[in-house]
């Protein structure tokens, strides 16, 4: 996965005009995009999906300038499939690690602490605590629905209110590590 030229702030603004006219609608759209290659690489089981992503996105950035694209969704998935393919002969050369058999046992970790988990959930701003915990705590069609009403509420997609989610749950798990050693 070789780039041959940099990305600029320039071509990308391209890119993100070319993605949708709307400005208010661009980081939506952008955010959309992403997770849907993300999903592309993920349902292929690639390894790193984000880095796959960004790749297919950069060679876009780089290419839609000099071409005029009829399809827009038909031409990213056009790059997707290009990238899964060279990924996929890179993977060849990579062992896989599941298939390994270690020396020595590894290392216990120690065990989850609800007294960190408390005490991460109390350092967060109160409108993200209660977005997550809200997030987490319905089941099945309750779970929908309470997501559903979520995102209305704040008035974005359901994309965006699981990429905001996730970084939640991503600053978590670093504060409960930190808090755990």
């Amino acid at each position: 996965m070789q780039k041959t030229k940099e990305v600029t702030r320039e071509n990308f603004e391209i890119f993100l005009n070319w993605l949708s006219p709307e400005q208010q609608k661009i980081g939506e759209e952008y955010e959309k995009l992403r997770f849907r290659l993300i999903t592309f690489f993920a349902s292929r089981r690639c390894f790193f999906v984000e880095e796959l992503a960004d790749e297919v996105i950069n060679r876009i950035v780089l290419l839609i300038e000099k071409q005029v694209i009829e399809n827009k969704t038909a031409y990213i998935y056009g790059v997707a499939r290009n990238v899964y393919l060279e990924s996929l002969r890179k993977e060849k050369i990579h062992a896989n690690i599941d298939e390994m058999s270690l020396a020595a046992e590894a290392p216990v970790e120690s065990d989850f602490s609800n007294e960190c988990l408390d005490k991460c959930l109390n350092e967060l701003p109160s409108n993200r605590r209660d977005l997550i915990l809200d997030y987490f705590s319905r089941q099945k069609s309750e779970k929908i629905a309470s997501r559903r009403k979520a995102s209305a509420e704040m008035e974005i997609s359901q994309t965006a209110l699981r990429m905001r989610v996730l970084r939640i749950k991503q600053q978590l798990s670093v504060c409960v590590k930190d808090c755990m050693k």
